[in-house]
């Protein structure tokens, strides 16, 4: 797995369109990068969130990549695998700083499980995520006994 204490990226889904498509082909994540690097590597897990209606993780796949590149270029290099459509990339890349110039991490999924019995999550979840860790997950744990 990936750094020691890092055990996954927890990512805000906005619309059940979205984590509907995310189980059902989508193999791609995209969000604000801070650099170019990040203490996630392949085999980590990448778990979705549901920050509108329920505030729980949904499920989770196997992170099987990792790719940085700049917002202007991702759509031409992924296009149906990206998690959100070309409209709503595009919204969301003009909210970002940089524009078409900000850089983006980009997380290949693959293996993607709807949990039957989605997990309660009441912790502040970022924009650009919130880093697995064994203390996160504890927190996770608690709110669900």
């Amino acid at each position: 797995m990936g750094n020691k204490e890092v055990l996954g990226i927890i990512v805000p889904i906005y619309s059940d369109e979205v984590m509907h498509d995310i189980f059902h082909g989508k193999s791609v994540h995209a969000s604000l990068a801070d650099g170019e690097r990040t203490a996630l590597e392949k085999g980590d897990r990448i778990f979705f969130y549901d920050s509108g209606r329920t505030r729980s993780i949904m499920g989770e796949a196997v992170i099987a990549s990792m790719a940085f590149d700049e917002a202007k270029n991702v759509l031409d290099g992924l296009g149906p695998k990206l998690y959100i459509g070309r409209d709503d990339f595009a919204k969301y890349v003009s909210s970002l700083p940089g524009g078409n110039k900000s850089v983006l991490r980009l997380v290949h999924f693959r293996d993607a499980v709807l949990y039957a019995n989605p997990v309660k999550c009441n912790l502040a979840i970022g924009e650009n995520g919130t880093y697995m860790t064994a203390e996160v997950s504890a927190k996770i744990a608690k709110d669900n006994v």
